[in-house]
């Protein structure tokens, strides 16, 4: 092997997988980077209300346009690949995804709630800002559906910038170049240390978050296609913190939820101060998702995803057929 062929492959001519990889990390966070050096980020130690407002909305769509405005770079000159090769195109059965996402979400967090309940771990109750003078209603209800809705879009975008960086290009790219067990354990465990400097984190929270990463590749290779993932991801987050009032990951999403959970159980059971994520009862539920995922016959790769993802590999293998030139 010659020294380019660390860099290129002999094959199709392209960067390898892991430069191209490399490359889209380092433009994604040449901002944070270059702002890290003039300002300290303060690193939150205990439980805190995440900032619900417009200004929050304003600022996940910045970084979500961001992180498309790099993934298109990265495609159109690593790859000559189009933008809708990410996984957000308005595919044949992209709303389909979308609601299977939050069925099976929703029902996956249900299911760590009531076996943290069965067992003794947490205790639900109506949320009182909902009552009014005369019944449900009144001003704190008012203010409550408002934090709820602005929630829901925050978590929205929050899901959809998160998916873009762990499951979008980089993530999509090494599984051109790798085995895919290669990126789904890379960017997994990336995904798990993202979340080191949420508040109250443990070894377990941090473990259990990995595997979410997990959870969400597969959702990805199960459809190739990013809108079943991100509404895993964002349905999971909007139950557990807008409807059950449990802690997402260290951080209470809204302050003001439907229902109010209290845990009096173990902290390996329900996660504690952290939420379920952090909890063994949302690790069992993982990873029976995981699995059920995998082997389900009700879902699929869309026809237009399909026929991109055999346009990609018949020019991958055009490009292994040309003649190789004289060294």
């Amino acid at each position: 092997m010659n020294l380019m062929e660390i860099f290129l492959d002999p094959h199709t001519g392209l960067l390898r997988a892991g430069w191209r990889a490399a490359i889209f990390i380092a433009l994604l966070f040449s901002p944070y980077w270059v702002i890290g050096l003039f300002v300290k980020a303060e690193r939150a130690t205990s439980a805190a209300a995440f900032d619900v407002s417009f200004e929050t909305i304003l600022s996940y769509a910045l970084l979500i346009a961001w992180v498309v405005a790099v993934s298109w770079l990265c495609l159109r000159f690593l790859e000559r690949l189009k933008l809708s090769a990410l996984g957000f195109a308005l595919y044949r059965g992209w709303f389909r995804d979308v609601m299977k996402g939050c069925v099976v979400a929703a029902a996956m967090v249900v299911s760590v709630v009531t076996a943290q309940v069965i067992v003794g771990g947490t205790r639900l109750g109506f949320n009182s800002v909902w009552r009014g003078e005369r019944g449900i209603g009144g001003p704190g209800a008012r203010g409550g559906a408002k934090e709820i809705a602005l929630a829901l879009v925050i978590l929205i975008l929050a899901g959809a910038f998160e998916e873009l960086v762990y499951r979008g290009y980089a993530f999509q790219t090494l599984l051109r170049g790798a085995p895919a067990y290669a990126a789904i354990c890379v960017f997994s465990v990336f995904f798990g240390l993202a979340h080191l400097k949420n508040p109250n984190h443990t070894l377990f929270s941090t473990v259990n978050t990995a595997l979410a990463g997990i959870w969400l590749s597969i959702a990805y290779l199960r459809t190739r296609g990013l809108w079943f993932p991100t509404a895993l991801h964002f349905t999971w987050n909007w139950m557990t913190g807008a409807f059950f009032g449990i802690p997402v990951s260290g951080l209470r999403i809204p302050r003001y939820s439907i229902l109010i959970s209290t845990n009096s159980g173990p902290g390996w059971l329900t996660g504690g101060s952290y939420g379920s994520e952090g909890g063994v009862a949302a690790t069992v539920v993982l990873l029976i998702a995981v699995v059920i995922i995998w082997r389900a016959r009700w879902l699929c790769v869309s026809p237009e995803m399909n026929a991109a993802f055999l346009e990609r590999t018949n020019r991958n293998e055009a490009l292994n057929l040309r003649p190789k030139s004289p060294d």
